[in-house]
C-alpha cells in the first residue's frame, strides 16, 4: 500500500480517511449550517495531519530484514559444483521509500 496524502479538500488518501473520521466524531449533534462552515477547516486540519504524519514516516522509516529469492546465474571458474548464495540485505536501512 502506497502513503498517499491527498488533497487539501480531504477528497482522497490518508486526508480522506482522517477527515471522515473527525466528521464522524465531531457532527454529531451539529447543525447543518454549523456544518457546513466547520467542513473546510476539518478538511485543511485532515490534510495537514495527513502530511505531517506521512512526511514523518517516509523521513524515519528504516526497512530491514529484506530478503530475495530466485534462481541466480553465475560465472565460475575453476572447479564447479554447487553453494548457497546469501541474498540478505547487507546495505542502508533508510531512503527504501520515496
Amino acid at each position: 500500500m502506497a502513503l498517499e496524502i491527498g488533497n487539501a479538500t480531504a477528497g482522497s488518501g490518508m486526508s480522506k480517511a482522517i477527515y471522515d473520521e473527525i466528521a464522524n466524531q465531531l457532527s454529531s449533534g451539529m447543525k447543518p449550517d454549523d456544518l457546513d462552515k466547520v467542513r473546510p477547516s476539518w478538511q485543511k486540519l485532515a490534510f495537514a495531519i495527513a502530511t505531517g504524519v506521512v512526511s514523518h514516516i517516509k523521513s524515519n522509516m528504516e526497512v530491514s530484514g529484506i530478503q530475495v529469492s530466485g534462481p541466480i546465474t553465475v560465472a565460475v571458474s575453476g572447479t564447479q559444483g554447487t553453494g548457497t548464495a546469501n541474498l540478505n540485505q547487507s546495505g542502508t536501512l533508510t531512503g527504501h521509500v520515496n
